[in-house]
């Protein structure tokens, strides 16, 4: 007999995909409701640079989404869902020597397949892009992305995840492995070890709240590119990346399978921003050190 992965045991994994565009679960594909909205927003408090030329100088950081997907049954056990969305991410540093621009804004689309016809299996295949909505130039600010990836119900409450995520575009290029294990302890207690996409621990008080502890990461998926906004001499039209991680502690409600709601703060463990000219050379490395942040999330299934 075939065993279909339950979406309750799906929904504590969504939490943190969220933040991370490339890669997303589809824990929310429902049969009887075929659209879901998802949004996030994030900030992080002013951060000291310690790099020498730029010692002493600060940045804030924030970054926000909003994604509407639509999903529909091929077959009992095949779906496809649509996306579309919106992210922004400012890295505001008025004290930057490359360049003058702090706002960027990008729209993205995908389409993700996802299949339960292998038994104890949950395959995901998705394909998207994401474009500067400054330009809306394809060829020179758009970024295209993939992913593979599929849960093994090892056990009744252990799934074990293969796959790999990655990206191409504005003169870069990135893969990742996706490995790791979910486990369920009794009703309370969850772990998640899936490297980049969860790395948590979450505590159920009951069906409707969840306190958790989680893993984060910042400046969109791990060395993503994006065009220079206003670059000064050599870096107009340059590239940049941002990254940084942080741990951070949420509480989190969610009602049935349709909505669902969280709010946290933490602590970013600094990072750095990554500038180099528009043909992707002379990149030099600004680094910054700690600082705390709050995020709220929330979507709906309907």
């Amino acid at each position: 007999m075939k065993r279909h992965l339950p979406l309750v045991g799906l929904v504590p994994l969504f939490f943190l995909t969220t933040s991370y565009e490339l890669i997303t679960n589809y824990g929310f594909v429902d049969k009887e409701n075929p659209l879901h909205f998802d949004a996030e927003y994030r900030h992080v408090a002013p951060a000291k640079f310690r790099t020498a030329s730029v010692k002493g100088s600060k940045a804030t950081y924030d970054d926000a989404h909003a994604y509407l997907y639509y999903s529909h049954y091929l077959t009992p056990d095949n779906s496809l869902s649509w996306k579309v969305g919106y992210s922004a991410l400012e890295f505001d540093w008025s004290q930057n020597p490359r360049f003058r621009g702090d706002h960027y804004h990008f729209a993205s689309a995908s389409l993700g397949w996802v299949s339960t016809s292998i038994q104890d299996w949950r395959w995901i295949l998705a394909t998207g892009v994401s474009v500067d909505t400054h330009t809306f130039n394809f060829g020179k600010t758009g970024v295209y992305y993939g992913m593979m990836w599929g849960r093994y119900q090892f056990s009744p409450n252990i799934g074990m995840h293969i796959g790999w995520c990655g990206y191409v575009g504005v003169e870069n290029g990135y893969v990742l492995p996706i490995l790791g294990i979910d486990w369920s302890v009794g009703k309370h207690w969850q772990f998640n070890g899936i490297f980049p996409v969860n790395l948590s621990i979450q505590y159920n008080f009951n069906a409707s709240w969840a306190m958790s502890i989680e893993a984060a990461a910042f400046g969109r998926p791990y060395r993503f590119p994006m065009r220079v906004h206003d670059g000064i001499g050599k870096f107009d039209g340059g590239i940049f990346e941002v990254y940084s991680k942080g741990v951070e502690l949420d509480l989190k409600y969610r009602f049935g399978n349709n909505f669902y709601a969280s709010i946290g703060g933490g602590w970013n463990f600094g990072g750095w921003i990554l500038i180099k000219d528009h043909a992707n050379h002379h990149g030099k490395y600004y680094k910054f050190d700690d600082a705390p942040y709050g995020q709220a999330r929330l979507g709906c299934t309907f």
